[in-house]
């Protein structure tokens, strides 16, 4: 299945349940932040983290739909915003060329 058709059905899924006319931006939100957490957790625990990315998408993908975004456009715009970025990972933090 391709993406674009997992963002649909993703999509339908929660226009039937009445998460994106029955929710905000704030409460996805926190469910964004809750399922960060559960990432985390399995990060530390070394343990299997695709159902948690597959979970956060979920969530950014509600979001989306609330403001009639799409993953593409998206993934355009962040990627347009770092494409000439340069710096390097400093003892586990990015410094952007510059500012070291």
């Amino acid at each position: 299945m391709t993406e674009q058709k997992y963002e649909n059905l993703i999509a339908q899924w929660h226009k039937d349940r009445n998460l994106i006319q029955g929710s905000t931006d704030k409460d996805q939100y926190m469910k964004l932040i809750q399922e960060a957490g559960e990432f985390s957790d399995s990060l530390c625990k070394g343990k299997d983290i695709r159902d948690d990315i597959g979970d956060i998408m979920v969530v950014l993908i509600n979001i989306m739909v609330r403001n009639n975004l799409t993953m593409k456009e998206c993934l355009a715009i962040a990627y347009d915003d770092i494409k000439d970025r340069k710096g390097k990972m400093i003892e586990g933090i990015f410094v952007k060329e510059g500012d070291n």
